[in-house]
């Protein structure tokens, strides 16, 4: 393959991108008002939209600098009652169509922040990239235990997954969400 040639991606089995965020969003600013209108309608969170942080873990040679997550979502008591356990969770929004590299490496950057709401700094139990379809393999792997999920939607249904797991499913017209178990993401060090 010549160095100059676009790289080629393979398509998933419903004709998206592996290797892009999903849907048919153009800009960002259609793809968060999508993603608000859904967790509106699901009620399970408390929305909190451009949250400021500190990196509370920079890598070697990272300039300190203050981070911007898109979406916080803090879980109602409805949600905890249900089996919820990763306490708050972040989204990064992006549109459709964006390669998946940088925004991987923002969201793995912002699970070591510390996110200042109302005066109270809190962490994150994950981050998810929204629109993006479930992954699989080696990179599903490296999310899991990263703490980086997708986020999407499939017909009338809103999925968070960590890897290859649904943390939450939700479709509409039922009277409660499916809550996933969370067992993955939790070793140190060598396999």
């Amino acid at each position: 393959m010549d160095v100059n040639e676009p790289p080629v991606f393979t398509l998933e089995p419903g004709g998206s991108r592996v290797h892009e965020t999903s849907g048919s969003w153009m800009t960002e600013a259609a793809s968060a008002a999508e993603l608000d209108a859904r967790l509106a309608r699901m009620g399970l969170f408390r929305v909190y939209s451009e949250v400021r942080g500190e990196l509370l873990q920079p890598r070697h040679g990272q300039h300190e600098k203050t981070v911007r997550i898109d979406r916080i979502l803090v879980p109602r008591a409805s949600l905890l009652a249900l089996g919820w356990r990763l306490g708050a969770i972040g989204i990064e929004v992006k549109r459709s169509g964006i390669h998946l590299g940088p925004p991987l490496a923002q969201a793995m950057d912002y699970t070591r922040a510390a996110w200042s709401l109302r005066g109270v700094h809190i962490m994150l139990g994950a981050v998810f990239l929204w629109p993006m379809d479930k992954v699989h393999g080696p990179v599903a792997s490296l999310m899991v235990h990263n703490r980086v999920g997708s986020a999407s939607v499939d017909g009338q249904s809103i999925h968070l997954r960590l890897g290859e797991e649904n943390v939450l499913r939700l479709q509409w017209g039922t009277d409660e969400p499916d809550v996933g178990t969370i067992d993955s993401g939790h070793k140190v060090g060598s396999r």
